[in-house]
């Protein structure tokens, strides 16, 4: 067995299932981190009017890059799942609500390119696995993949702080990994 089967093996179970591994990063309570890899999008420019008025939230959109596993950006709850798997909640023990909406119109595909790897109620911490999504599929099915992370309970708090920041750009856009800092939120 070579290297790479054995990295392989870690991810792959004995019936062929891909097992995400977790991602860790330094958590602070107060700070939502992203939860996939990307470019980094202005909410108002999401090619979507609810969510680019900040009526779900305050927050970032972000183009994701990698291998379509959505990680849970803070340490909480699930607090809301969809039968659709496009969307899922999270609340922390601080307050935050955090909504994450996978890609624009992606509530049509039913299901179909998502596996949700949670339940609702369940505790998460940042970094691990919570939904699995087919990038290709989205697209395939006419969709754009934008993701949306937004704190859905704004009001909850003084001050929202946008940090996602990062020295390396895509077309002038910051570029951000897993557990890049996003949002802060001061009461």
């Amino acid at each position: 067995m070579g290297l790479f089967d054995k990295i392989k093996s870690k991810f792959v179970s004995d019936d062929g299932t891909f097992t995400p591994p977790e991602a860790s990063f330094a958590t602070r309570p107060d700070t939502v981190y992203a939860p996939v890899s990307g470019v980094l999008i202005p909410l108002e420019e999401v090619n979507d009017e609810i969510i680019s008025a900040g009526l779900i939230g305050n927050g970032y959109g972000i183009l994701p890059t990698g291998n379509g596993v959505l990680y849970s950006p803070v340490n909480g709850r699930i607090g809301a799942t969809t039968v659709t798997n496009h969307s899922i909640g999270i609340a922390t023990n601080e307050g935050i609500e955090v909504l994450i909406h996978i890609g624009i119109g992606t509530v049509n595909m039913k299901g179909k390119g998502f596996k949700r790897l949670v339940e609702a109620n369940d505790e998460v911490h940042a970094g691990q696995p919570i939904m699995l999504f087919d990038v290709d599929a989205i697209k395939l099915a006419g969709y754009d993949e934008v993701i949306a992370c937004v704190i859905s309970n704004p009001d909850a708090f003084a001050k929202i702080r946008h940090v996602g920041a990062s020295g390396t750009l895509i077309g002038d856009r910051p570029l951000v990994k897993i557990g890049d800092p996003l949002l802060v939120a001061k009461k």
